[in-house]
């Protein structure tokens, strides 16, 4: 009964989305509709592959960690993972649970799904911190980099080195990690209660969390093929989602140089990542064809391909998630 009601609170939350967006959403039907249908075919196309290949990346991350998955399951659970997190936004939590309950259901093991899905998260920013240092380089030669850019980009590459740091420590001092989890634990807790009696974080999210890392790090160090596999897939989905921006710019008549076309789509991208919105709705829009045009690419077919871009790569899922949901069996209750 009640995974039946937060199905229901979900479908609520979903029209509530559609209804208050629902300018941007008839903005984008209008946007597709000037473009050469041949290339926006081509783009669909290729953000699916992207999607198919991201699905991958999660297999060979579980792979890594001793879960069995298969990539056709996956990939429903991806667009799920998606919806939920942006009708639910709490930090990507609420996808990865919908992940990991769907393993656990399928005999596998909850704990080894959650580090799987840990060690996905990981080597996914490492993949997009390679390619962004490519743009980041581009707008550098270009004289064309900012100071907001730089900043964005340092949140990111902290955020990257301090999980390599913790996957570290979970490896090598493992019961140093839970002290240290422990002390963020207490004195989170103490803030906090000086201004309301609530306890923010519990015990169990110490143990968890350690024991997401230890697992994560356990398969690196066994297992380090699998990781570098998983790296390399997530390269691969990385490049093929610049393809299917470079085919939108095509459908406007506009031809872009790789290194703008890079450039601009990291950003938008880093941007999406650091966001405080859910999938950095209303900061993306607006951040990619300022860089675009900066680059010399004129402000129209700028703007028309990024808004055409997010139509495929934010709304598109967010209704295939929505469609899907209920086929993941998720949300249907335990017998």
């Amino acid at each position: 009964m009640k995974r039946r009601w937060i199905y229901w609170l979900l479908i609520a939350a979903f029209v509530w989305i559609v209804a208050s967006r629902f300018g941007e959403i008839t903005e984008l039907s209008a946007t597709l509709a000037k473009g050469h249908y041949q290339w926006l075919l081509v783009a669909v196309g290729l953000q699916i592959l992207h999607y198919v290949v991201s699905s991958t990346s999660y297999r060979t991350a579980f792979s890594t960690v001793g879960v069995e998955s298969r990539v056709r399951d996956l990939f429903p659970l991806l667009f799920g993972a998606m919806f939920v997190n942006v009708v639910a936004p709490t930090g990507g939590a609420s996808g990865a649970a919908l992940i990991v309950d769907h393993t656990a259901r399928h005999g596998q093991s909850p704990s080894r799904a959650a580090a799987g899905i840990l060690l996905q998260l990981i080597v996914s920013l490492m993949a997009f911190t390679l390619i962004l240092i490519a743009g980041l380089t581009y707008l550098g030669m270009m004289n064309h980099l900012e100071s907001y850019e730089l900043v964005a980009a340092g949140i990111l590459v902290f955020t990257v080195v301090l999980a390599a740091g913790i996957l570290m420590l979970a490896s090598r001092h493992p019961e140093v990690l839970k002290r240290l989890l422990t002390w963020i634990q207490r004195s989170l807790n103490g803030l906090v209660q000086k201004v309301r009696n609530v306890t923010l974080i519990s015990d169990e999210w110490v143990e968890k969390q350690g024991s997401d890392f230890i697992e994560a790090a356990s398969a690196i160090t066994t297992n380090p093929r699998g990781m570098i596999i998983t790296l390399g897939v997530l390269l691969l989905a990385y490049v093929i989602n610049i393809a299917g921006m470079y085919t939108l710019f095509l459908a406007f008549n506009q031809v872009v140089p790789i290194g703008s076309l890079v450039a601009g789509y990291t950003i938008g991208i880093l941007f999406l990542i650091v966001s405080f919105t859910p999938q950095g709705i209303g900061v993306v829009e607006g951040i990619m064809p300022l860089v675009f045009s900066s680059l010399g690419v004129p402000n129209v077919p700028a703007t028309l391909t990024v808004l055409a871009f997010r139509g495929l790569s934010l709304w598109l899922p967010l209704v295939i998630g929505f469609l899907l949901l209920r086929w993941t069996g998720v949300f249907k209750n335990k017998t």
